[in-house]
């Protein structure tokens, strides 16, 4: 190795073992590792980080690659060269005829000829990988493959004292060795976000440990001969529900745009999918969690009886006969989420003519930048592994509560699980749960009563209502407010 090339890669190495052993941000560390990479070896450089599954890898930080070729999608970990499968690197000299190049086309268009990739490892487990592209022909020499494991070997260390560190931090809390390292690597992860909304919105995937990546792809919408002249980049994508999500806190009467390319989208795109949410969308789930404008309004009583206390009884009734013939012989537990469920779960199991048994649980709720995760503030009393439980809500609306407590709950062994809501509000579903028993599908309405609550007001109603709230101020612009509620819709 020539010597100028071997000082710039021990100055490289220093710069960055001297952040790790300082008091330095972790996104500064991660950036100074992936900028000292492309700087040294001339190419581009980017650290790809596995999604929660595993399967999945996702350009966090890179340097000297076009947005187009990052925003390509996400990566096959199995696939895409597969150093973090193998945990060995993997060094590829011409791109364009090996097939663990899951896009050649843009490889080609970026001028991308040869890839390294090598793994990144926190512990024992690898967590994404550090890859250098570069745009002529090179046969990495193991010089250059040790380099760049060194440098994915800070970026390691980094991440892990952090974790350590977070762990120290939050001692009084508890938490996993294997949440600590998840919440690290959202920590590393951390982008700049164009609007205030998109940021609140990527706290409340954070608080249920619902993986997002951030703009992670740009689909081309129209082209003039090889050239693309349109592009729809979805603001968020969720790979563990597999869903794009695009917000926009427009007016109604400016998104008309923005519907037509989501349209097109579709038509090109027909295997993905995509959600939008609106204005109103994003205030009214602001809402659910006290915050927002929606959140700081009072309100003015109930406008109309949705449904009243004879259809609720009917309904519970023939609920209850419906699990009752289900789960003869099999004598269930009935699990309930507190506190709205309360009601609804009381007259259930009263009408229900089967053996069974009763517990409940109740949950943290989102409370802003200071909740970094949905917690279990009460679990189950109950040993339900082998048993069959029947998981109770009182409204499904997100999704993201309700699919946070079904994970937990098949983490115990649970022999099956179904689950039975009084209201299903399907126009706000985020998560794509499965529903079992449904009392009623409700409008995209905020509702009180029989346990619902607003601001802890109106549970004791006999009946279920829509509220009738002040107009709020919703002008362009205004930013989010305090979390000021632990339970709402």
């Amino acid at each position: 190795m020539p010597a100028r090339k071997e000082r710039a890669y021990y100055r490289a190495v220093r710069r960055v073992a001297t952040l790790v052993n300082s008091d330095t941000a972790l996104k500064e560390v991660v950036l100074a590792v992936v900028r000292g990479t492309a700087r040294v070896m001339e190419a581009g450089a980017s650290l790809v980080l596995l999604d929660s599954a595993g399967k999945k890898l996702i350009h966090t930080y890179s340097r000297g690659l076009p947005q187009y070729y990052i925003r390509k999608g996400l990566l096959d970990a199995d696939k895409s060269l597969a150093e973090v499968v193998t945990g060995q690197p993997v060094a590829i000299a011409d791109v364009e005829h090996d097939s663990r190049i899951q896009y050649p086309e843009l490889a080609a268009k970026a001028g991308i000829v040869s890839i390294l990739g090598v793994p990144l490892v926190v512990g024992d487990v690898a967590v994404g990988s550090l890859r250098v592209y570069t745009r002529r022909h090179t046969e990495f020499s193991n010089q250059d493959i040790n380099f760049v494991f060194t440098m994915a070997n800070l970026a390691a260390v980094a991440l892990r004292w952090h974790a350590l560190r977070q762990e120290k931090e939050k001692a009084q809390q508890v938490r996993s060795e294997a949440e600590a390292e998840a919440a690290t690597l959202r920590q590393a992860r951390k982008v700049a976000f164009a609007h205030p909304s998109e940021e609140e919105f990527a706290r409340i995937l954070d608080f249920y440990n619902i993986e997002w990546v951030y703009e992670p792809r740009s689909f081309p919408l129209r082209w003039e001969g090889d050239r693309v002249t349109e592009m729809f980049t979805p603001d968020f994508y969720l790979p563990g529900l597999d869903l794009y999500v695009e917000l926009t806190t427009l007016k109604q009467s400016l998104v008309t745009e923005k519907n037509r390319k989501l349209r097109h989208l579709r038509e090109l795109y027909p295997e993905i999918k995509i959600t939008l949410l609106y204005k109103k969308d994003f205030y009214r789930l602001l809402a659910k969690y006290g915050c927002g404008p929606l959140a700081q309004t009072r309100g003015r009583g109930v406008s109309r009886v949705l449904y009243s206390s004879a259809e609720l009884n009917r309904r519970v009734r023939e609920l209850a006969e419906q699990i009752s013939r289900d789960y003869a012989g099999r004598h269930p537990v009935m699990v309930g989420v507190l506190r709205g469920v309360f009601c609804f779960m009381a007259d259930l199991i009263r009408q229900m003519t089967i053996p069974l048994e009763v517990d409940f649980m109740a949950i943290s709720y989102y409370g802003g930048e200071d909740d970094s995760v949905v917690k279990i503030t009460k679990d189950i009393d109950l040993n339900v592994a082998g048993r069959h439980v029947v998981m109770v809500e009182d409204i499904v609306d997100t999704g993201l509560t309700l699919s946070y407590v079904i994970n937990h709950l098949k983490a115990k062994g649970v022999a099956s699980l179904l689950v039975c809501t009084l209201l299903d509000k399907r126009a706000r579903r985020i998560a794509d749960v499965p529903l079992d028993y449904v009392g009623f599908e409700v409008p995209d309405e905020f509702v009180v009563g029989y346990g619902l609550d607003y601001s802890e007001e109106y549970r004791n109603l006999p009946f279920i209502g829509i509220l009738g709230p002040d107009q709020p101020d919703t002008k362009e612009g205004r930013s989010p407010e305090g979390f000021t509620s632990d339970e709402s819709q």
